[in-house]
């Protein structure tokens, strides 16, 4: 099964999305993450994901152009401004799961982390459910 996972930047929760579905999901599951916006991953997000036991450090942030000519079994979109963006996509199921983009409100550095965790965790549960 192929998996695409969208965001705006690709910089936070989709790739949250994608280092999960790797550690989670069977081997033959192909998982992908794209954002529609020029993005750079996120250092807080790789050292939340770090605390799970996932490296996402070596995965780059990826247009959405880039996915255009692949066919995937299934769209997963994580904000509601990519919705739009992914109707020009090769595929048969598109999902919502939105949420907001926890590492682009103020404040310090906990609480920017307690953020990403809580989209992490929650994240991870619908996941499972994959």
């Amino acid at each position: 099964m192929k998996i695409l996972f969208v965001c705006e930047y690709n910089a936070c929760r989709s790739q949250i999305a994608e280092g999960l579905a790797r550690a989670l999901l069977p081997e033959n599951f192909s998982i992908t993450s794209a954002g529609i916006y020029p993005g750079e991953l996120n250092w807080v997000t790789i050292e939340v994901m770090k605390e799970i036991g996932i490296d996402i450090s070596t995965q780059r942030s990826k247009l959405l152009a880039e996915v255009l000519d692949r066919r995937f079994d299934q769209v997963i979109v994580l904000a509601e401004a990519a919705w739009r963006a992914v109707e020009m996509l090769k595929t048969d199921h598109k999902l919502l799961w939105p949420f907001p983009d926890p590492a682009c409100d103020p404040g310090d550095a906990e609480a920017v982390k307690g953020r990403i965790r809580r989209v992490r965790d929650q994240l991870r549960e619908r996941i499972l459910t994959l």
